[in-house]
């Protein structure tokens, strides 16, 4: 991965029948950080489900070096 932490390369998903998005690329250094917004229901909680390995890939590929964890949020 020459010194990415993560690398998204073409991801997709589909959830519930519905393509939530395609085409997402990023890399990130260890360390490194990126921002997700966007209106509700456009993938953004997918994706970093994704990324945790907690939802199926549709298309594309996650590469990740060293460990990824996410946590949940509570609604208050």
């Amino acid at each position: 991965m020459s010194g990415a932490a993560l690398r998204l390369s073409g991801l997709a998903c589909l959830r519930g029948g519905r393509l939530l998005f395609t085409g997402v690329d990023l890399v990130l250094a260890a360390g490194g950080s990126a921002l997700l917004h966007g209106a509700n229901g456009i993938g953004k909680s997918s994706l970093l489900r994704q990324c945790a390995g907690l939802l199926p890939i549709y298309a594309g590929t996650i590469d990740r070096q060293g460990s990824v964890a996410q946590i949940g949020r509570a609604h208050v």
